[in-house]
């Protein structure tokens, strides 16, 4: 129960009440409380709330007894406090009691150059809480974190990195190792270099004839996501694959020669 959690209450006071209880309010005294998601506060606890902020004064549940602290108040939450005013779901006397000091952090979908920095801090927290080695990461997970909105901020972060944790078993951390939602139809354009198929990487090679700077450019994907691709797909730089194509191109033509062929060499970039 929320009020409990905050003022405290007394033996007695509601069923499974088997002792007093200090609230947070009363343990800090003194030094400095943080409530955290403070827009899901109910309306009767606001009111509550604004009375210790204003007074200094909050009676544990239970008891008719004032008791006083000297707690200050931190507050933070992802929600609009100014509409939920205007709409009648917060006290609009209790929001100008927070909103003393108001510092805006910004989402994590405005701050994406540190995306990377938190994903290896993640990583390493997550490592280190359930046992195991912090495993890498590949650009085409950054990449495509760095092209999602993030609705749920660094929680959903945190979230999706402990999912492909799991998916990962300890190699390193993939695409497919990333939960559905985060990997979702409006981030192909940018998700599409993990998830092209063989045949489409082939048919950009063979059609600019093995330039894989212009294969790469075609499909979206840097050259080293490329390379990467033809690796694990096995498609090697064959320094054949322009004869190839000008010889099949020849037999299609009846074995004539293609206007250029003697002149052409493969080219590799």
């Amino acid at each position: 129960m929320l009020e409990s959690e905050l003022f405290g209450h007394v033996k007695g006071a509601f069923t499974g009440a088997l002792g007093d209880r200090v609230g947070r309010f009363e343990a800090a005294d003194g030094g400095t409380l943080f409530l955290d998601e403070v827009a899901e506060i109910p309306p009767v606890i606001q009111v509550k709330l604004l009375r210790v902020l204003q007074e200094r004064v909050f009676e544990r549940v239970g008891e008719n007894k004032p008791r006083r602290t000297d707690a200050r108040l931190i507050s933070a939450t992802n929600k609009n406090l100014s509409e939920m005013v205007s709409e009648g779901r917060f006290r609009e006397d209790l929001f100008y009691r927070l909103n003393v000091f108001p510092i805006r952090v910004p989402s994590l979908r405005e701050r994406v150059d540190d995306i990377p920095l938190l994903v290896h801090r993640l990583l390493s927290r997550i490592a280190d809480r359930h046992g195991g080695a912090v495993p890498g990461i590949t650009d085409d997970v950054l990449r495509l974190f760095r092209s999602y909105r993030w609705p749920g901020n660094v929680r959903e972060l945190q979230a999706a990195l402990e999912y492909a944790m799991i998916r990962s078993q300890g190699a390193t951390i993939d695409v497919h190792h990333l939960p559905p939602s985060i990997v979702q139809p409006s981030e192909l354009a940018v998700a599409r270099n993990c998830i092209l198929d063989e045949q489409a990487i082939r048919m950009a090679l063979e059609k600019h004839h093995y330039n894989r700077t212009a294969a790469a450019k075609e499909l979206g994907i840097s050259r080293i996501t490329l390379w990467r691709r033809m690796r694990d797909w096995g498609i090697a730089s064959r320094t054949g694959a322009n004869a190839n194509h000008l010889r099949r191109a020849q037999e299609t033509a009846g074995g004539s020669k293609v206007p250029g062929s003697e002149q052409t060499s493969p080219v590799y970039r």
